[in-house]
């Protein structure tokens, strides 16, 4: 693997059921392949083969290993194909086990960024389509100022997470970690950072590696059995503002693009046809999605192509009998 320098979008698929993520990205926005790292775990890299020289890719477990809280608590299952993904991923993951999706062991591109000098970077959601415009990507990491932090912002979060920093704060006594009023959720598809330097940096993942214990040893999850611990970063960014004079700003001050008619560089949307695995969702009932065959992608996609259409209304859909293409107008 060749030595990565440049600014980086950091997305984290694992397993094989996520190449579909990857086969969308290739076909959309080719453009995206030099500006992007591919973070995934050794058993997973083998499933993305066609891909190896195509995308950038960085093995998590190099970096994750050394991490002891990691391995004993944020599980991966090795489901070898997508149908024993969905066969078993509500029985590997939920109430009944006590273990939770491990969505933020993308934290763990922190070390091997620091270790080639990257202080400009967001890690970014796999269902996040780019825009394919070479010239506005490449431009894209000039226009955020060092010191800059960013996120999409959402609602003000509730005043009894402090107690929680307050937990932790007596191993970071050179950090206030004291969540000023009026500071907001964000949400999570898309975490924005351009540090100053290498030491601010290590003590933002340090802080965060020793966080996410918390509500993890808890097994406090999100109602698709997700580790609830995305409140843990747009919290610490803004402790990062008031304390070490931090920029932190909505991410759509930062992605709308002046130079190209105030166009983003993409664009946000849960994809309906590879999260069967959850079901149906009570917010999409509108499109009259069949859910009658969830064996596979391609049999969802057959039994509700028009469907799926309308719901991708920004974007320009091609369909496909085993994919849905997203491509942002």
């Amino acid at each position: 693997m060749k030595k990565i320098t440049d600014p980086k979008f950091i997305m984290t698929p694992t397993g094989p059921y996520l190449k579909y993520r990857l086969d969308i990205l290739k076909e959309v926005a080719p453009s995206v392949r030099d500006f992007i790292i591919i973070f995934t775990t050794k058993f997973s890299y083998p499933f993305y083969e066609e891909y190896h020289d195509y995308f950038d890719f960085v093995i998590m477990d190099d970096y994750r290993e050394k991490d002891s809280f990691s391995m004993e608590y944020e599980l991966f299952p090795e489901f070898k194909s997508e149908k024993e993904f969905l066969e078993n991923f509500s029985s590997f993951y939920g109430h009944g086990t006590g273990v939770y999706y491990p969505w933020e062991t993308h934290r763990f591109i922190f070390p091997y960024l620091m270790e080639n000098n990257i202080t400009n970077f967001a890690i970014v959601d796999t269902d996040f389509i780019f825009r394919d415009n070479y010239d506005m990507l490449s431009q894209f990491f000039d226009t955020v100022p060092k010191g800059t932090l960013y996120m999409p912002n959402m609602c003000v979060f509730p005043d009894d997470r402090q107690r929680l920093w307050d937990t932790v704060q007596p191993k970071f006594p050179e950090i206030n970690l004291k969540v000023k009023e009026g500071s907001r959720d964000c949400d999570g598809y898309f975490r924005g950072f351009h540090f100053r330097n290498l030491e601010d940096m290590k003590l933002f993942y340090d802080i965060w590696c020793e966080m996410i214990q918390i509500p993890i040893k808890a097994k406090q999850c999100h109602p698709h059995m997700l580790c609830w611990t995305d409140w843990i970063v747009p919290s610490l960014m803004q402790i990062f503002e008031t304390q070490k004079g931090y920029t932190f700003n909505d991410l759509w001050d930062i992605i709308n693009m002046k130079d190209f008619h105030n166009a983003t560089i993409g664009q946000h949307y849960t994809r309906v046809e590879d999260t069967i695995y959850v079901g149906p969702r009570g917010s999409w009932e509108r499109w009259n999605f069949d859910y009658s065959d969830t064996s596979s992608i391609a049999n969802f996609i057959k039994n509700n192509k028009e469907s799926i259409i309308k719901y991708y209304g920004p974007f320009d859909v091609t369909i496909t009998d085993t994919h849905a293409f997203t491509k942002l107008r």
